[in-house]
């Protein structure tokens, strides 16, 4: 059901990279029906509970579970196609252009993407690492800001996004900077990684760069989760002994992987489907979105 302008964003994996700021509009309309379908559903349960140990009747109560189930349904299936048009501040990277566009209106911007965004060229935007209060208690994190070099002329270009509720140091903010500059890097096929693996092909650089080094073409979708998360644990270790604050020698890059994990070839495991079916049903009981 979902179409139009932004769909055809998002249906281009391989040339786009989004990152969302803060909406707090946006939040509020996608999770009242969670919240309060959610609360309904607890509330009838609980004195269902009680009639049954009570003697009261209670069949109408089972009524009203049943009419909250079939609610949940349509609210599950109906959110994303409502949310499409409450686009929210979002920053988005256009490999292919090499440009960079917000989805709010930003004043003295003059480009246009194909979408009807504000959009620069990427050498026009930075990264800045904020030390910000997250809640009441004073919780301190540090928060990477996309933003236009000129904030003079373009203040309002900016977009805070969130990489960790309790980040102690900068480093994972760097890890999102080394995450754009690298996809943004066409001199490049597109990391090596689970997060690229569906559309690699798509990529002409990455596409031209697996077919002439033989990359098995769904290496990391062979893997079960399990495994994913160990190798990521593996590959993290070297960042965490980084002493410098800002390194400006990048890591080298993982390259051929499958010349040092084999997958393990449960990525049909029983535990996934399982999860599947506590979703299913987590979203016919709460609404909850995904």
């Amino acid at each position: 059901m979902i179409g139009g302008k932004y769909s055809k964003r998002f249906k281009k994996p391989h040339r786009f990279k989004s990152y969302g700021g803060d909406s707090s509009v946006v939040r509020i309309f996608l999770l009242s029906p969670f919240l309060f379908s959610t609360s309904c559903m607890l509330i009838n349960i609980l004195v269902l509970i009680e009639c049954l140990f009570t003697g009261k009747p209670w069949l109408e109560y089972l009524q009203v579970i049943a009419w909250l189930l079939l609610i949940n349904f349509a609210l599950v299936n109906i959110m994303p196609y409502l949310s499409s048009f409450m686009i929210g501040k979002y920053v988005y990277f256009d490999r292919e252009k090499q440009k960079v566009s917000f989805t709010f209106d930003i004043p003295n911007c003059t480009e246009r993407d194909e979408f009807g965004h504000c959009c620069f060229d990427y050498s026009e935007v930075k990264l800045d690492i904020k030390h910000v209060f997250t809640d009441q208690t004073g919780a301190m994190t540090y928060v990477p800001i996309i933003c236009h070099k000129d904030s003079y002329k373009y203040p309002k270009a900016k977009v805070t996004t969130i990489v960790n509720e309790n980040a102690r140091s900068t480093m994972e903010c760097d890890i999102l900077y080394e995450d754009i500059r690298r996809f943004m890097d066409k001199s490049k096929p597109l990391p090596e990684s689970p997060e690229y693996e569906g559309f690699r092909h798509l990529d002409p650089v990455t596409a031209e760069h697996d077919k002439a080094i033989g990359r098995p073409a769904s290496y990391w979708s062979e893997m079960s989760l399990t495994q994913q998360i160990e190798i990521g644990n593996k590959l993290f270790e070297p960042i965490l002994e980084l002493n410098e604050l800002h390194p400006t020698e990048p890591l080298p890059e993982l390259s051929e992987p499958w010349n040092y994990w084999k997958p393990d070839g449960k990525k049909r495991e029983k535990a996934g489907i399982k999860r599947e079916f506590m979703l299913i049903a987590m979203q016919l009981l709460t609404s909850k979105p995904m």
